[in-house]
């Protein structure tokens, strides 16, 4: 079944900061100490000779945050400290595509252990985030680049979905990180980002959304 889709990218996207420092932002004021244990960790593991591997530590070692967080500490830090950074404007345009009757997706590199919670704030139909096993270490590949399209079309067939790409829609801060995303669909935009590049839109975000945002 063919069935208008949008996409939104997170960080820099639907919030104007990216979600994984705002998160150390806070762990940092919550917890002595984290700061130069988490320094230290990324300095031994820039020992390491791969450079796949070594972007792959410095994310584990910023995700062991999430171990000083129950769930319900994970929905407030979401409800309160990610959503202070929301875009107006996005908020606004993800409530009228959902009122217009698109099944919207949010894709984003951020790990799903606390980016599942902005579906309890904004109608997102699926998320989906990087994933994470028992101990917060990432699991397979960071959800970034065709990686991302991967996981659309894998829920899109979970779901009988096929996108109608003519009255499909993508937005992203990034061509560089989403173009393999965005090109599944027609019309594209870039947030507060001026490259000139053929079949892309550019929309100007600033205004801070008015809150608090609850479940």
């Amino acid at each position: 079944m063919k069935q208008k889709i949008a996409l939104f990218d997170f960080d820099r996207t639907v919030i104007s900061k990216d979600s994984i420092f705002i998160l150390y932002d806070v762990t940092a004021r919550k917890i002595p100490g984290f700061r130069a244990k988490l320094y230290k960790e990324l300095v031994t593991g820039s020992l390491l000779r791969s450079p796949k591997a070594v972007k792959k530590n410095v994310k584990n070692s910023f995700l062991s945050m999430l171990s000083y967080y129950t769930d319900d500490e994970i929905k407030a830090f979401v409800y309160e400290d990610v959503m202070a950074y929301a875009f107006k404007e996005a908020v606004d345009e993800i409530y009228a595509l959902k009122a217009a009757g698109y099944y919207l997706l949010l894709v984003s590199a951020s790990v799903e252990d606390y980016l599942k919670y902005v579906a309890d704030v904004l109608p997102f139909d699926h998320i989906i985030g990087t994933k994470t096993d028992e101990d917060f270490e990432m699991v397979g590949d960071n959800n970034k680049h065709a990686k991302k399209v991967d996981n659309i079309l894998a829920h899109l067939t979970e779901k009988n979905m096929e996108i109608d790409y003519e009255n499909s829609v993508a937005y992203s801060d990034s061509l560089a990180a989403d173009r393999p995303m965005m090109e599944l669909v027609k019309t594209r935009y870039l947030i507060n980002n001026k490259t000139d590049a053929e079949g892309y839109l550019h929309l100007n975000w600033k205004e801070k959304a008015q809150g608090p945002f609850r479940a």
